[in-house]
C-alpha cells in the first residue's frame, strides 16, 4: 500500500478522535450545572442615620496682651491642669525657634529609644510599614494640594517613624545609639544656647481641661446649663452665629472632660434613640475609629415634631478639639457577622427525626433560611441566622452557640463558597468543579 495513503489514514483516525474526545467533553460540561459563588466574609453593618451637629463645650479664653513671640507648649487637645503653662513668651523669634527645636529634638529621642527598646514587640511586616508610608505621603500631597498645610508635619513624621521602625524590622540598622547620642548631644547644645535666652513670662490655663491654642467665636454662645431645653429652631441654619474674636485671645481651655453634641432629629430618629442610651459618632474629620457617646438627652415638644438630641462624650484629639460643626452619623446598632448577597438567600423546608427521653420517635419540620454552597463539584445547603438585612445584603449571626436546626446541613461558616448565581439549585446537586 502506498505510504502516502497510509499516512493519510492515521491523520484521519486521530482527527476523528479529537473530535469525538470534545463532542464528549462539551456534552459532559454542559450536563452540569455552572454556578457562581462569593467566599463568606465577616464584616460589620451599621443601623444609622444622618444628622447636622454643632458642638458645645465649657470653654475658658485664655489671654495675653503683651508684647514679643508666643510659642505654645502643647498641641491642641492636650490635657492641661489649672496654672499649668501653656505658652511662653520670648524676646524674639530666635529664642521661640529654638524651644521649638528643643521639643522636636527631644520627640525623635524618645521615638528612636522606643523603637529599639520594642523591637521584638514590633508585629507589622515590611509590606505594611511600606503601605503605611504610602498613604502618608499620599494623604500629605492631598494636603498640600488642598491649602491645608497646618497637618502636612504630621504625615511627613509619621513617614520618617515608619521607615525608621522598617529599617529595624528588615535589619539594614541594628540600633540606632550612634543616631541618639548626636541628637543628644545636639540637644544639650541647644538647650545650653536657650538657657540664656529668657523667656520674659509664662502663660497659663486658667482652669484644668483640654488646651486649644485658636478660638472660633462660637465658645459659650450656648450653655450646658441650656442644653436640655434647646429646639431645633435654636441650632439650624443661621441661628448659631459666631462673635469677633478679641486680639488678645490666644488660646482657651475646654473645661472639665466632657463636651456635648447636639443635633437636630427626626420623630423616626427619636424613635431609634429612646432605647439606646449609649451610642457610636462617625466623624471622619475627627476620627477614623468611631467615637463612643452617651444619650444625654432629647427635647421634643410633640411627639411627630423634630426634636434635638444631645449627645455627650469624652474622646479627645486635636481634630475634636476644633471641631465645631458638621454633619455627622448616628449609628444605632452595630451587626457583626457574615456577610451574604440577598440573592444567594433561600427558604428551605427541612425535616429531621427525633427521640424523646421515653425513646420515642418522631418527625419535626421547620422552614429554615439559608444558602446554597459549594463544596467540590456539589451543593450543600447550609442554615444562617440573620441578624441584620440591609438593601443588598444580610448579615448572619456567627456566635458559636448558634446550633442548626439539623446537623445534616450545618451552618454557614466564614470562607464556604456561597453559590449567588445558579439555575435549579438543591442540596446534592452535581455542578461543573471550575467556574
Amino acid at each position: 500500500m502506498d505510504r502516502s495513503v497510509i499516512v493519510k489514514k492515521i491523520i484521519m483516525v486521530i482527527i476523528t478522535l479529537l473530535v469525538i474526545a470534545y463532542v464528549i467533553f462539551q456534552v459532559s460540561r454542559a450536563s452540569f450545572t455552572q454556578v457562581k459563588t462569593v467566599s463568606a466574609k465577616e464584616t460589620v453593618a451599621y443601623d444609622s442615620f444622618t444628622a447636622d451637629c454643632y458642638v458645645v463645650r465649657d470653654e475658658t479664653m485664655i489671654e495675653y496682651s503683651g508684647d514679643g513671640i508666643i510659642s505654645y507648649n502643647h498641641d491642641d487637645g492636650a490635657k492641661v491642669s489649672v496654672n499649668e503653662a501653656v505658652a511662653g513668651v520670648f524676646e524674639n523669634a530666635d529664642s521661640a525657634g529654638k524651644k521649638k527645636d528643643i521639643e522636636h529634638l527631644k520627640e525623635q529621642i524618645e521615638e528612636l529609644e522606643w523603637l529599639q527598646k520594642n523591637l521584638d514587640n514590633i508585629t507589622q511586616s515590611p509590606d505594611e510599614l511600606d503601605k503605611a508610608i504610602g498613604n502618608n505621603l499620599v494623604e500629605a500631597n492631598q494636603l498640600l494640594n488642598t491649602g491645608d498645610l497646618s497637618e502636612v508635619n504630621g504625615n511627613i513624621e509619621r513617614v520618617v517613624y515608619y521607615i525608621n521602625e522598617r529599617q529595624l524590622v528588615t535589619g539594614k540598622t541594628t540600633d540606632y545609639n550612634e543616631r541618639i547620642n548626636k541628637l543628644k548631644k545636639k540637644l544639650d547644645e541647644l538647650e545650653k544656647s536657650s538657657a540664656k535666652q529668657k523667656k520674659s513670662m509664662e502663660i497659663k490655663s486658667p482652669v484644668t481641661g483640654y488646651f486649644v491654642g485658636s478660638a472660633d467665636g462660637y465658645e459659650n454662645i450656648i450653655k450646658t446649663s441650656q442644653l436640655k431645653s434647646l429646639k431645633p429652631s435654636d441650632i439650624e441654619g443661621d441661628a448659631i452665629k459666631p462673635i469677633n474674636v478679641p486680639s488678645k485671645v490666644i488660646g482657651k481651655t475646654i473645661n472639665g472632660v466632657y463636651w456635648y453634641l447636639v443635633c437636630k432629629v427626626t420623630p423616626d430618629d427619636i424613635l431609634k434613640l429612646k432605647n439606646n442610651p449609649t451610642l457610636k459618632l462617625d466623624i471622619p474629620v475627627v476620627s477614623s475609629q468611631k467615637i463612643n457617646v452617651e444619650l444625654y438627652s432629647i427635647n421634643q415638644e410633640k411627639r411627630d415634631s423634630d426634636g434635638v438630641a444631645v449627645f455627650r462624650g469624652t474622646m479627645m484629639n486635636d481634630e475634636m478639639a476644633s471641631f465645631r460643626r458638621g454633619e455627622i452619623s448616628v449609628i444605632v446598632e452595630e451587626y457583626s457577622g457574615i456577610s451574604i448577597p440577598k440573592s444567594a438567600v433561600h427558604d428551605k423546608e427541612i425535616t429531621k427525626l427525633t427521640e424523646d427521653s421515653s425513646g420515642n420517635v418522631k418527625t419535626d419540620s421547620k422552614t429554615v433560611t439559608g444558602v446554597y454552597v459549594k463544596l467540590g463539584n456539589s451543593v450543600s445547603f447550609r442554615e444562617i441566622f440573620p441578624i441584620y438585612s440591609g438593601e443588598n445584603i444580610v448579615i448572619s449571626d456567627t456566635d458559636k452557640n448558634l446550633t442548626p436546626f439539623s446537623n445534616e446541613f450545618g451552618k454557614l461558616e466564614v470562607y464556604d463558597e456561597i453559590i449567588v448565581e445558579g439555575a435549579n439549585l438543591y442540596d446534592g446537586k452535581i455542578i461543573a468543579r471550575n467556574t
